[in-house]
């Protein structure tokens, strides 16, 4: 997806749906994370994806095709905890790029979607809560590794972070060739449920 040779050759194929899936994770605190790091996320998770996504939209309205955009967000595309705020930025920029664009392309027939998986255990959350120790340095930064080492555990191993990733791929099968269907579908119902009761407790929050 990094490859421009490569987008260029998917921008040669046929396709009626297309399905951005691809995504990497930076964690770590907003406050000490370098900033490289954080524009690689943006630009593998964000820019990368909407310039495919240009390039397909482009075609389909040239040839008055019906077509389908899908994006991966995430639950994190929803609420933000902490020491994952980078990576889940980028989920909540494509949420904002999905919703725009499910309204500018609905007169060109070209339907817009989000696909929000829960905490299911395929060693994604894991991997990404590793990366911060690549650059964490007790000697240089405020936030010291042992703390966050249990931050980050105490966080994977919730009760609900460990869901079968089964059902994702299940429910995906079903959501991204669908014709029709919810604009944001959050997998589980339980996360579902939390996120609109976060979403809710947000009005009262207090500094």
């Amino acid at each position: 997806m990094c490859d421009p040779y490569d987008v260029a050759y998917a921008q040669t194929w046929d396709v009626d749906v297309l399905w951005n899936n691809a995504g990497i994770g930076e964690s770590g605190p907003v406050f000490e994370i370098p900033l490289d790091l954080i524009r690689r996320n943006y630009e593998v998770n964000v820019f990368l994806p909407l310039a495919l996504t240009q390039g397909f939209v482009r075609k389909w309205i040239a040839r008055n095709k019906r077509a389908k955009v899908v994006f991966t967000s995430s639950m994190g595309g929803l609420f933000t905890p902490a020491n994952w705020g980078v990576y889940v930025s980028t989920k909540h920029a494509l949420e904002s790029v999905a919703e725009a664009m499910q309204q500018e392309l609905a007169p060109y027939r070209i339907k817009v979607q989000t696909i929000n998986p829960g905490a299911y255990y395929t060693g994604y959350n894991e991997t990404m809560a590793d990366a911060a120790f690549r650059w964490l340095d007790d000697a240089k930064h405020v936030t010291k590794r042992a703390e966050l080492r249990k931050a980050f555990d105490a966080f994977l191993d919730a009760p609900d972070g460990h869901l079968d990733a089964q059902e994702m791929i299940d429910r995906m099968i079903e959501i991204v060739p669908g014709d029709t269907g919810k604009f944001r579908n959050v997998v589980p119902k339980a996360t579902e449920d939390m996120l609109k009761a976060h979403q809710l407790a947000a009005w009262e929050n207090q500094i």
